[in-house]
């Protein structure tokens, strides 16, 4: 096997393992995505009862 053809396989399984490894992180950014938007949901949740309650001004913005 001459030198290019190695290279090119060399350089093959480099970028094998990167779309590899790309992969996984799209899957874990996905998750954490996921993740976010359920707890974005609890957030508006708590949100919604503490309007009820009267506690949150009409803004929305939680003043100190």
């Amino acid at each position: 096997m001459n030198d290019q053809k190695k290279a090119s396989d060399c350089v093959s399984d480099l970028v094998l393992k990167l779309i590899e490894q790309n992969n996984q992180l799209i899957s874990q950014n996905n998750q954490l995505i996921q993740i976010n938007s359920e707890q974005n949901a609890q957030i508006n949740e708590l949100l919604e009862h503490l309007d009820l309650d009267g506690d949150v001004p009409k803004s929305g913005f939680l003043d100190g």
